[in-house]
């Protein structure tokens, strides 16, 4: 998987080992328009994929990006940021009130992504997350046309 180097200048030290991964969504069907909305929000995730299958790393995973916000998951509830791994899929929409078709080519090239983190980093598949999952009275991103599913069976086979 080749992948495009975009830095964002929003990060910082990490203060834990990676254990998790945080699967976004995001708005924004160009890569450009969503690294400049990602650096005028001071937020950024360590990939981003495309609808194309075009993976741009925003943030080395040796640092902490700045993605996931106030959240919990499994008795952690502080700076899961400092745990995780945030990767961003690229859509036109993910509103409960209009159907999002992510590609398949996206989410297979996500699939081989988290793979490829899973193995190098020793985390479980309970640890595959979705924006909701942690913050869930504030986000609702991948949404609940992200193949949801198909995406983490995909990893535990």
């Amino acid at each position: 998987m080749k992948l495009i180097r975009r830095p964002s200048p929003h990060f910082n030290a990490r203060k834990a080992p990676i254990d998790m991964i945080v699967i976004h969504a995001m708005e924004h069907p160009d890569i450009d328009e969503a690294c400049a909305c990602l650096d005028g929000y001071r937020v950024s995730a360590h990939f981003l994929i495309a609808r194309d299958g075009s993976v741009v790393r925003c943030v080395d995973e040796d640092k902490r990006a700045w993605h996931a916000g106030v959240s919990s998951w499994r008795g952690v509830s502080e700076d899961l940021n400092s745990h995780s791994i945030g990767i961003e899929f690229l859509c036109d929409s993910f509103s409960r009130k209009r159907r999002v078709n992510f590609t398949k080519k996206q989410v297979a090239v996500g699939v081989r992504l988290c793979r490829r983190l899973m193995r190098d980093y020793g985390i479980p598949a309970v640890n595959i997350v979705r924006h909701s999952d942690i913050a869930p009275e504030r986000k609702s991103d991948p949404g609940r046309y992200f193949p949801w599913r198909m995406f983490l069976g995909s990893l535990t086979r």
